[in-house]
């Protein structure tokens, strides 16, 4: 049960949308500075994604070139540990490695686990709640299985202490120490007031971390109503349930201003508004779920044509992390749209790394363990490679195969500047990796021991998502629903909108089965539900299924939706697919929360437009109407046929002028057309 927290300061309960939430926190900024120096003044998020929003939301308001102060939960207590330890925090890939490299050979007492462990996706996955464990601060005390991973974490974060390092799950704790401590340098609390937004999501060890960052100053909270995602999948109820102000003030609701903002209300809180009369919401729907990228990507030229916006004011949401991400990312890429997310770096999937990984194999060839590599795979000749084993430092061994082998410039002569700063991204963590296994005491400073760090990281990329935020800008962003919220973009494509998706099958866990799940008393997330948790959660009722922890996430998974429509300004798209990529063709359904507002809310329409806007499009397009034209012109030999050029001729013009605009890659497809005309008509044949 969580603790009860009594703040000396202000609650403001904010109605749901993104509008209400900035236009509040502008007021009590305001209000904050009024008498005071705006460094004074610290505005805590509730996630490192919304820092980027918030700061621009409130710097117009401050004079010349200063900046307001704002942080986040864990950004904070990273700097307070920065300041007052000298322990290393391990980033997430190397966290990874260490609880895998400490999970190996482990033993364990439970059958059940002695049993799991068998499975391939075991360490994954218990290292995934151990993760959650320490995030959320909770000690299990009453399930033998998960206090199995109570006792693995302290003796993790033991062995870690030894060497003088933690993880980042530990960061919020140790801060709170810090901050606790009478001892510590008054600095860390600098500061009159803290101005906190997004309260609706503060965890319980969050909150203990507030009470400590806020004492003896002014403090100012607001929590959007019906928004909750990351504290809604940990507890239920609105969080004023489980704290008290001095001061509880509510702010009145006001009709959304544009459609997508009316829509996301009527699936947050079952309202349904007035026509704004402003901004578009539109279902695209597509055969297959590759054709529903496709028509996404065309989708953003064809706004971009018309309003003259640039990519970095586009969003692409999906439901989870991870894979889909990756997929989606890929996908667009594909289609020459410039892409960037906060959360995953595409480590998985990256040529440049498949490149040095192949390297690092190599190299660990020398190595009694290492990875065999067959001749065909061999990237190294025999005198590169003895020079790069007889230096004494992995991480300067690497950097030198890059420099030789030129690697930089085949980046960026490659790729264009967004994707190349992506990935020279990468490959600076892959150089950070190989330092880490040379300077780490604890673990064994050869190539084989990097190439099986690497490899897991490669393996493992597409199924984690970083825990901070990473500072990117140029390309439509890609991401999962949560780290989008409060963010700001004119065009925002929700995809997958089906029904397996919202709102699909609860996933809790995949190392128990949910029978078991929701008899642990002390699982971390919603697991044992009452029909009063549901509706204290949530003032939607979109299914009718009586048990109650299908309900909760039911409504969960709808609120995802809701909060992704929500940070659209002027375009909304719900896209879906009718068929999925299976062998069997099978059909799939629309959501039920899109069947829903189609019936409640007028103004959702479907996106016809079918001109063809992006060059992966034109090249599919271009290439099989000119096999359907020459086709057709060998019929009217043999059969009453007319051919129309002129048709013919339309159909290519607009391709010919976006291929016109497309520079050298637009050359090389006018060369693929000819190639195809010489190949049907007989000049050019296969040997």
């Amino acid at each position: 049960m969580s603790e009860q927290h009594t703040y000396d300061g202000t609650i403001i309960e904010v109605p749901f949308g993104s509008d209400q939430v900035q236009r509040t926190v502008l007021e009590q900024y305001r209000q904050c500075i009024a008498d005071r120096d705006p460094q004074d003044v610290l505005v805590v998020a509730g996630s490192p994604t919304s820092m980027t929003t918030f700061e621009a939301l409130l710097e117009p308001e401050l004079p010349g070139a200063a900046v307001p102060r704002v942080t986040s939960l864990i950004v904070h207590a990273t700097d307070v540990i920065n300041r007052t330890d000298d322990r290393a925090i391990l980033s997430d890939a190397m966290r990874r490695e260490l609880v895998h490299r400490f999970l190996e050979d482990r033993d364990w007492k439970t059958d059940y686990l002695r049993r799991a462990a068998e499975q391939e996706s075991f360490e994954a996955d218990f290292a995934q709640l151990m993760e959650t464990a320490v995030w959320q601060g909770i000690e299990f005390d009453t399930t033998p299985e998960l206090q199995a991973v109570t006792n693995a974490v302290d003796e993790f974060h033991a062995w870690l202490g030894e060497h003088d390092h933690l993880e980042r799950g530990e960061l919020i704790s140790e801060a709170l120490a810090a901050l606790s401590d009478d001892d510590t340098d008054e600095s860390v609390h600098n500061g009159e007031a803290v101005l906190v937004v997004e309260f609706e999501e503060f965890l319980e060890q969050d909150r203990r971390y507030l009470e400590a960052l806020a004492a003896d100053r002014q403090l100012v909270c607001i929590g959007e109503r019906d928004a909750s995602i990351r504290r809604a999948w940990a507890e239920p109820g609105p969080i004023t349930e489980r704290v008290s102000f001095t001061e509880e003030r509510t702010v009145e609701e006001s009709p959304p201003e544009t459609r997508p903002g009316a829509t996301a209300r009527y699936l947050a809180c079952e309202e349904t508004d007035s026509d704004p009369g402003t901004g578009g919401v539109e279902v695209i729907a597509a055969d297959t779920a590759n054709e529903e990228i496709e028509r996404v990507a065309d989708e953003i030229e064809r706004l971009r044509d018309e309003h003259g916006w640039e990519y970095e004011q586009f969003a692409v949401a999906l439901k989870r992390s991870g894979q889909p991400v990756i997929d989606t990312l890929r996908e667009l890429r594909q289609a020459c749209i410039p892409t960037e997310s906060a959360t995953v770096v595409g480590f998985g999937d990256d040529p440049a790394i498949r490149e040095l990984l192949q390297v690092v194999r190599a190299l660990a060839e020398t190595d009694d363990d290492g990875p065999a590599i067959t001749a065909t795979e061999q990237p190294l000749d025999a005198d590169r490679r003895e020079e790069l084993v007889a230096m004494d430092d992995l991480g300067d061994a690497l950097r030198r195969w890059a420099t030789a082998s030129n690697l930089k410039q085949r980046i960026a002569e490659g790729t264009d500047p967004l994707e190349a700063r992506t990935r020279f991204g990468n490959v600076s963590r892959a150089f950070t990796m190989a330092d880490f296994v040379e300077e780490t005491a604890f673990l064994e400073a050869s190539w084989a021991s990097f190439a099986r760090m690497l490899e897991r990281a490669h393996e493992y990329a597409p199924q984690h998502n970083q825990t901070s935020a990473i500072e990117r800008d140029g390309g439509v962003r890609v991401d999962h629903l949560r780290s989008l919220k409060n963010g700001s973009f004119e065009a925002v494509f929700v995809t997958n909108v089906v029904d397996a998706e919202y709102p699909g099958e609860p996933a809790v866990s995949r190392l128990f089965p949910r029978e078991r799940v929701t008899s642990m008393p002390d699982y971390p997330g919603v697991t044992q539900v009452t029909g009063e948790d549901v509706a204290s959660s949530f003032t939607t009722e979109s299914t009718a299924s009586t048990d109650p922890f299908r309900r909760y996430h039911a409504e969960y998974a709808r609120r995802q939706l809701a909060v992704g429509a929500s940070v659209a300004n002027s375009q909304l798209y719900l896209c879906l697919h009718e068929h999925a990529d299976t062998a069997l063709d099978e059909r799939v359904q629309p959501s039920r929360f899109l069947a829903d507002a189609y019936r409640e809310l007028p103004w959702l329409g479907e996106t016809e437009d079918s001109t063809i806007r992006t060059e992966r499009a034109a090249e599919e397009y271009l290439l099989s109407r000119v096999d359907r034209a020459l086709a057709d012109v060998r019929r009217t030999n043999s059969q009453d046929i007319t051919v129309a050029l002129d048709d013919v001729e339309a159909d290519l013009a607009d391709i010919d002028a976006l291929l016109g605009e497309s520079g050298v890659r637009g050359d090389q497809l006018r060369e693929a057309l000819r190639a195809r005309i010489d190949f049907a008509t007989g000049r050019v044949r296969r040997e």
